[in-house]
């Protein structure tokens, strides 16, 4: 490693294991894995449900997690305590060190979430008759327009899965544009909503709803980016008008944020860090990291940013699955579909200025409205949810073909 310190210093965690060279691996204890490799925190979190239903179904067959980042190992061992036996940093996509690591491995059979194609590993476990897939599997506009440069490369490297579990209609248009072979095609649905639903029912909220008691409603304002707070600090002023004991979470984005989105609620209202909280409070802005999911448990209604900037949008399934009305700006690029579906179920609303962000909370305690985002939801996930499930049952009956 002293030969190359740029790799010293980027991969100085599992420098062993990234070489394929492990300690221990006695939770093995002689028997075969089945292995998950999900690249960091958003890939951790889509193999949930998806490992949540393997360790149902596999008694005691070992289930193995790799992952590229520091980040992604210590989601991992936050959310899959109890669930894998096992977790190892990902083997370098080398010959000698990916069948070095089959070596050590042996696993009974391979996953891989979204979008991690390795073609040495999969030619490998090709070799090996240990049968791939992918799941969550999706690929974006500028992936497929990338990919088309060479698009005979990336019909072998995918037809190296036995099965491509895919996340959404626009994902399979554009594999199948892509040259992938149909009968490797599976649309099963996206496993994050999956993982959001196991989230939900697992969620305890009896310590925050306590420490936020009030009198009023509260709304949530959840990741919000530069310029748009303004908007929201203004929705709440004209709330305030007809709603005088409405309350305010403002969730920046980047927390690092906070004291400056404070700064921006002025003296007419009383205002606090989450983290210096004091009684009365009418803004509430959190400056910590992990408590936006559990807070839309309490809101009446929600407002998700960097929609109203150009950002792309941010999650709108997380209030969406506590039935919550959901407002957003017209920039949701990056959950598109997502926001066209919750709209057609009566669940979330486009808005474009305080004016009718303030109508928009004020309309959420009609219970009308309230009525119709509950109902949506529960519509929406009916439908959208089991993905996991849809592609487990597929998989499960080369695990019984392949043991030896």
């Amino acid at each position: 490693m002293a030969a190359y310190p740029w790799l010293a210093r980027r991969y100085r965690e599992g420098f062993d294991e990234r070489r394929g060279l492990y300690g221990d691996l006695s939770f093995l204890s002689g028997r075969r894995p089945l292995w998950v490799h999900a690249v960091s925190v958003g890939e951790v979190q889509s193999a949930l449900p998806l490992l949540r239903r393997a360790r149902r179904a596999v008694g005691d067959t070992p289930l193995l997690l790799s992952t590229v980042t520091p980040t992604g190992r210590r989601m991992g061992l936050r959310l899959l305590d109890g669930v894998v036996d096992g977790q190892v940093y990902y083997p370098w996509d080398v010959p000698w060190i990916v069948n070095r690591a089959l070596d050590a491995l042996d696993p009974l059979l391979y996953a891989a979430v979204e979008t991690e194609i390795w073609p040495g590993l999969l030619t490998a476990l090709k070799r090996r008759s240990i049968p791939a897939f992918l799941v969550n599997g999706r690929l974006s506009e500028g992936s497929f327009r990338r990919m088309s440069h060479w698009p005979s490369f990336w019909r072998k490297a995918y037809g190296l899965f036995e099965a491509v579990f895919v996340r959404a209609d626009d994902d399979m248009e554009r594999f199948l544009r892509l040259g992938v072979a149909p009968d490797r095609l599976h649309l099963v649905g996206d496993f994050k909503i999956d993982a959001l639903l196991d989230r939900h029912d697992r969620a305890d909220l009896s310590d925050l709803r306590r420490e936020l008691a009030g009198e009023g409603p509260l709304f949530i304002a959840g990741s919000t980016h530069e310029g748009e707070e303004e908007v929201v600090v203004e929705a709440f002023r004209l709330l305030r008008q007809t709603v005088p004991r409405a309350r305010l979470v403002v969730v920046p984005r980047h927390p690092e944020r906070a004291r400056a989105v404070r700064a921006l609620c002025g003296k007419d209202f009383s205002s606090f860090l989450m983290s210096q909280r004091g009684a009365g409070w009418d803004i509430l802005v959190v400056d910590q990291v992990g408590v936006l999911f559990d807070l839309y448990g309490l809101a009446s209604g929600a407002f998700v940013g960097g929609s109203l900037v150009a950002r792309g949008g941010q999650n709108l399934l997380e209030p969406a699955c506590w039935a919550l009305p959901v407002a957003h700006g017209p920039h949701m690029e990056d959950f598109a579909v997502a926001a066209r579906d919750l709209a057609r179920f009566g669940v979330a609303r486009t808005v474009i200025d305080p004016v009718q962000l303030a109508r928009f909370w004020r309309d959420c305690l009609d219970g009308n409205l309230a009525e119709e985002a509950s109902a949506g939801s529960k519509g929406y996930f009916a439908v959208r949810g089991g993905a996991a499930s849809r592609a487990w049952t597929q998989m499960e009956p080369y695990l019984s073909q392949n043991r030896r």
